[in-house]
């Protein structure tokens, strides 16, 4: 992925034209499935790939919960909401320096199809590591009409699998698929629990 291809234009174009207007529409819904299957005790939740980081700020403002957020694009970082923009930084999901285990939730929403398929692998790797208890998942998967480059085109996608590979995948490295839930912004959100 090249950082220049995820600047001013991307987050002007495209689903981001009218994202914060989207975001209000899907953001309170999601935030608030992700409070039920967490709870209410205390949390510290990262957001691989959080944009302009509308759904931390909702976790964090509504939800109570410790947030921080990642996104590979500095324009999404420097115009990220007011409320955590302190909690966002520029980061690589191939590239995470983080502990194992440091967020008890860790939520990588409509990030992974940017990525080769070979590199998928690595990436939810990274994920499942930082994670303590869940991942919250969401991809574009293959067979879907949103895979379409015809119906659903983006340039910059570069891969898309099953929603049972990506399974396998977390598989093989300790989490496993516990539920999923309507994310209301074009998909799926996959719930996979540590073991």
């Amino acid at each position: 992925m090249a950082e220049k291809n995820f600047d001013k234009d991307y987050f002007n174009s495209g689903s981001y034209k009218n994202y914060k207007k989207e975001a209000d529409r899907w953001v309170p819904k999601t935030a608030r499935k992700i409070n039920k299957i967490v709870g209410n005790k205390p949390v510290k939740i990262l957001d691989v790939g959080c944009a302009h980081g509308y759904l931390i700020a909702e976790l964090q403002n509504k939800h109570k919960y410790s947030v921080r957020g990642v996104d590979f694009s500095t324009h999404a970082v420097r115009c990220s909401e007011q409320s955590v923009r302190n909690k966002i930084s520029q980061g690589d999901i191939l590239n995470l320096r983080l502990k194992k285990n440091s967020f008890d939730v860790v939520i990588c929403l409509d990030v992974i199809n940017y990525l080769k398929d070979d590199e998928v692998p690595a990436a939810i790797k990274n994920l499942v590591n930082i994670a303590k208890k869940y991942v919250f998942f969401g991809a574009i998967f293959k067979h879907s009409w949103t895979a379409s480059q015809k119906w659903n085109p983006d340039k910059l996608r570069k891969g898309v699998l099953s929603k049972k590979e990506y399974c396998e995948i977390f598989k093989k490295n300790g989490a496993r698929l516990a539920g999923s839930f309507d994310g209301e912004n074009g998909g799926a959100v996959l719930v996979f629990k540590k073991q």
